[in-house]
């Protein structure tokens, strides 16, 4: 069966991504599959009442919670439930530059900032790289402990679950060259414990980035990554096709 997938933002091709370039961003059900983690929150919203009691796992090389300028970002930020092209459009002004509201980087101390008091339980795996978020209530956990523990961390929870994932967790950089540094199996692992919580409606929402020319060793091997974990969440992908 072929899937059909919500192109919020059709696919602009191989391009770069950077810290807030959006070269695609694609929806089926509640997965949302993107190469850049700047819509996230954008996704998140879609779903999910934030101003209601929520829960987060976010596993990902970076923790995405920059705040240099929180503030601004803040004041500039957009209506989050509405189109993704205002979402993304978001500006301000730095010495006469024009600059994106929301990137890669501080998504996630947005809704740290606007939603945290709701946000019952935050589940962190990084290689704690980024600023730390300013949030008390993280609980950080290293990769070893995952395979054996995520279900039991997850299932007992009754608040929605959003999921976050950046395929750059699963790599490691040696001499400047983008190398796996997790066994497909392990991968496989990580990805069948969340397709059994969505099957149970325990997720409200998935969002999953590539990083394709960063961090991870390009578009084709992040996209046959994405192609492989996506097909245990029961989605057929691919943005070559």
């Amino acid at each position: 069966m072929t899937i059909k997938w919500i192109q919020h933002v059709p696919f602009k091709g191989y391009n770069n991504s950077g810290s807030s370039n959006q070269n695609f961003l694609y929806q089926s059900d509640n997965i949302f599959v993107m190469d850049n983690h700047r819509a996230a929150l954008w996704c998140w919203a879609q779903l999910t009442d934030l101003s209601q009691p929520h829960q987060l796992l976010h596993i990902d090389r970076h923790y995405d919670t920059l705040t240099g300028q929180l503030d601004e970002w803040i004041q500039r930020l957009p209506d989050i439930k509405g189109s993704i092209d205002d979402y993304l459009g978001a500006n301000y002004r730095i010495n006469d530059i024009s600059c994106p509201v929301i990137r890669w980087d501080n998504y996630l101390s947005i809704h740290i900032e606007q939603f945290g008091v709701h946000l019952t339980d935050f589940i962190s795996a990084t290689h704690n790289e980024g600023d730390k978020p300013k949030y008390k209530n993280i609980t950080e956990k290293m990769p070893w402990a995952i395979p054996d523990n995520l279900e039991y961390w997850l299932e007992n929870n009754p608040n929605k679950l959003i999921v976050n994932i950046d395929l750059d967790y699963f790599y490691a950089t040696k001499d400047e060259t983008c190398i796996q540094m997790f066994s497909d199996e392990y991968i496989s692992n990580i990805f069948e414990t969340i397709n059994r919580l969505n099957e149970k409606d325990k997720i409200s929402v998935i969002t999953l980035c590539l990083t394709p020319d960063s961090y991870t060793p390009g578009w084709k091997e992040t996209e046959a990554m994405a192609t492989k974990v996506l097909s245990i969440l029961g989605k057929q992908f691919s943005l070559s096709a």
